[in-house]
């Protein structure tokens, strides 16, 4: 097992495993093609995409990018679903809360989320996450929940 950060060699799979989950749970939007797109835009101006690989393969992702208030959002987390079942989300983003706080110094990261996504929020409540808000948000007409994390 491996975790790298920011390898053109997973741009392609992070876009992928991501749009996967979001057409089977919801609807594109706009920001999400454009993810689709560019992938690397997820890796630029200090933001990280995050990639597990196990037999060779990319088993999981997720993001970790600076919004324009200045803080920080775990987001896009996938994981291949010949994989999952095996705590492959939670060891990426305890990669991506190690990585905020020792290497950019933060001390709370937060995520938005839709709450249709159960296994996914349990993961997050299993580490540490706690709730920012519910209902609707303003900018992503999916997002229904906010968490953060103190780390």
């Amino acid at each position: 097992m491996e975790i790298r950060r920011n390898d053109p060699r997973d741009y392609r799979a992070f876009a992928e495993l991501n749009i996967h989950w979001i057409r089977d749970l919801h609807h594109v939007e706009e920001s999400d093609q454009y993810m689709y797109d560019h992938p690397e835009s997820y890796a630029q101006n200090g933001n990280s995409i995050f990639a597990l690989i196990e037999e060779d393969e990319v088993a999981g992702v997720c993001a970790l990018k600076q919004d324009e208030d200045g803080e920080w959002e775990l987001t896009k987390m996938a994981v291949d679903s010949k994989f999952q079942g095996r705590g492959i989300g939670k060891i990426i983003m305890d990669a991506v809360e190690s990585y905020a706080r020792d290497e950019l110094g933060q001390s709370r990261i937060y995520l938005i989320s839709n709450t249709i996504n159960a296994a996914a929020l349990r993961l997050y409540t299993r580490c540490g996450w706690t709730i920012l808000f519910e209902g609707p948000h303003p900018k992503y007409a999916r997002a229904d929940i906010g968490m953060e994390k103190i780390l």
